[in-house]
């Protein structure tokens, strides 16, 4: 049988396909809002930043025992042997051998009365908290627009292959028109080549559509990490295209400055700097503490061998420093320098977070219109390819024209479904830069999507792609 055949190429891709079926049939469909709770869960970024932040709280509570009381206990106990020698009466050396034992117990006790550098640390240990749950919104925000952001491009990698496969149906009713209608005398050999040179190009776009369809697939896959069968497709019908609200911008800026993640864990770590100069000017204070002890000692010495001691001490202690070769200074104009660093930093940060909040606002400004007048010449396109293959019958359009008509319908499909996207994570990443996004705006956008399953055929494609390896371009696995 010749490799290139038709028969050939189709016994290749059922056999090919009954392997990946066979191997997907764990694959689930899933909606955004599934995919959410498993991103939720399973994202390795987002784990990875909730288990960061809950090290980071722990910083405090750390923080604070260097300023609460410190109790210590201790004990020993020894056998001891002693040799001495000591001048006796006569002046002759008297020689001694002493076998005893030993003990002690204490018991010590220390309260910082004025300690500038542990009061300092403790308030940058709340400052240090703050920046990390203000990070740990930020990277469930990020989340949530990675999650959309595959979910949707998977979405357009499945309407496209529908699209593209589409289209390809069209063009080979064409070419089989075209090469009946050349038999029969009435058609050229113009229309032939017209039509073979886009369905083969419609082939080549398809092959393209089918690895972009498998690339999308495994992004998404790898945030739940979960293979992924049918998704829920987006219906036209349930999307609400909504300007931003409120409609002037300096108020989602204003609102983005007081309220984005980014800028509140900035905000936090200027305050961290501030207390980080705060201990280093520690460095010229002193310290004082309260220290208290209650000991035991028996035997403690040859000189108190079978004596008992109990001893109790209070005090106050008071540590001032002189002069350390200039090393404080050096921390102090360190944690300037720090200092400024992280203000200017933040108002990096700030402009930045400025255009963003501007960029994505017109985006969804713009894109409630550009869905609008796409739709309008998508139905515009329909009319005109009806009324080249109209044209043709009556003899004043020529096969070109209909497939020029398709063409142009095609890209405008194609533009319109990359539009709604677009609107879509617009919104989105708008939200999530003053800190709206959330799982209720997930379950906002959730409720424009069809039900997952088989019967959705835009999206409805299994996670194998079989590529015509023998030339017969791509098709899905069903």
């Amino acid at each position: 049988m010749n490799p290139g055949s038709p028969a050939c190429r189709r016994r290749l891709i059922m056999t090919m396909s009954a392997l990946l079926l066979a191997g997907s049939s764990a694959a689930y469909g899933l909606d955004l809002l599934q995919s959410y709770h498993l991103a939720v869960q399973k994202d390795a970024r987002y784990l990875a930043a909730r288990a960061d932040t809950a090290a980071s709280r722990e910083a405090v509570p750390q923080a604070l025992a260097q300023l609460l009381p410190n109790l210590s206990g201790g004990l020993s106990r020894s056998k001891n042997h002693t040799d001495s020698v000591v001048p006796g009466n006569s002046g002759q050396p008297v020689d001694s051998s002493y076998d005893y034992q030993s003990s002690t117990y204490a018991l010590n006790l220390r309260q910082s009365l004025y300690r500038k550098y542990g009061y300092a640390q403790y308030q940058q240990a709340k400052s240090q908290v703050v920046s990390a749950e203000a990070s740990l919104d930020k990277s469930l925000q990020d989340l949530l627009v990675r999650l959309c952001g595959a979910y949707f491009e998977a979405l357009m990698a499945n309407q496209q292959m529908a699209l593209i496969q589409s289209q390809k149906e069209a063009y080979g009713a064409q070419l089989q028109s075209a090469n009946r209608a050349f038999q029969e005398g009435q058609g050229t050999r113009t229309d032939i080549d017209d039509a073979q040179a886009r369905y083969d190009l419609i082939l080549s776009q398809e092959l393209e559509a089918a690895n972009n369809l498998g690339h999308t697939r495994r992004q998404l896959e790898a945030i739940i990490d979960k293979p992924v069968g049918h998704l829920a497709r987006l219906d036209p019908g349930r999307m609400e295209l909504l300007p931003p609200e409120p409609a002037d911008a300096e108020l989602w800026v204003a609102r983005g400055e007081a309220v984005n993640a980014d800028l509140r864990a900035a905000r936090a770590n200027i305050e961290s700097a501030r207390q980080e100069l705060e201990k280093a000017r520690s460095g010229h204070l002193p310290t004082v503490d309260l220290v208290a002890s209650r000991s035991r000692d028996n035997s403690a010495n040859v000189a108190t061998i079978n004596q008992l001691y109990l001893t109790t001490s209070v005090g106050v202690q008071i540590n001032i420093p002189i002069f350390s070769g200039g090393y404080v200074n050096s921390q102090e104009l360190q944690a300037l320098a720090n200092l400024e660093k992280f203000q200017q930093q933040f108002e990096a940060g700030r402009r930045d977070t400025d255009l963003q909040i501007r960029k994505e606002f017109q985006n969804v400004s713009e894109g409630v219109f550009k869905v609008r007048a796409l739709e309008q010449a998508e139905r515009s396109s329909d009319q005109a390819v009806f009324s080249n293959q109209k044209g043709f019958q009556a003899g004043t359009r020529t096969l070109v024209d209909i497939l020029n008509a398709q063409q142009q319908r095609l890209n405008t499909r194609r533009d319109l479904a990359l539009a709604r996207y677009q609107y879509i994570l617009a919104r989105v990443r708008l939200q999530g830069l003053v800190g709206a996004i959330d799982e209720s705006e997930i379950t906002a956008i959730n409720h424009w999507l069809a039900d997952a399953g088989p019967e959705a055929t835009a999206t409805a494609w299994p996670s194998g792609v079989v590529l015509g390896a023998l030339g017969g371009g791509a098709m899905p696995v069903r």
